[in-house]
């Protein structure tokens, strides 16, 4: 079931923060990109259009940082350009990266299980890879032969 804006709000609102048209839009932009990365400039950009004033970017980091916070959103760096959020309601997922074409592949959560569990019986290490992609080269960019 996708979220909708209303229940974003319906977050906010229960946190106990002012509902402003800027915050409103902020919303409705998250929800709208329920299957995007979204980055909080792009966010920034289609909130001031859907609210058509100007909006504080600081307001749609605080607003981002409180989904964040209370598990509605996740924070994902996608090789070496700006962070990106997504709705956490989305399917458990890592991130895949090309290094090559800057493409990010969306990968279940137990693909990467093994190798995982493979790090920790031989290192003692468990993975925390929710906040951060791997690097690496999509099919295409390997089959050409074009590689950065």
């Amino acid at each position: 079931m996708q979220v909708a804006a209303d229940d974003l709000i319906a977050v906010l609102r229960a946190k106990g923060l002012r509902l402003t048209a800027a915050r409103r839009a902020i919303c409705q932009v998250i929800a709208d990109g329920h299957d995007e990365h979204l980055t909080s400039a792009g966010v920034h950009d289609a909130a001031q259009k859907i609210a058509k004033q100007a909006i504080n970017p600081s307001t749609v980091y605080r607003t981002l940082e409180v989904f964040e916070q209370l598990g509605v959103v996740h924070h994902v760096h996608l090789g070496h350009g700006p962070g990106v959020i997504h709705l956490s309601e989305s399917e458990s997922h890592h991130h895949l990266t090309c290094d090559n074409c800057g493409s990010t592949i969306d990968v279940p959560a137990g693909a990467l299980g093994g190798f995982f569990e493979e790090l920790h019986a031989s290192y003692g290490f468990t993975v925390n890879p929710s906040h951060f992609a791997l690097g690496g080269y999509c099919r295409d960019c390997e089959h050409s032969g074009n590689l950065g």
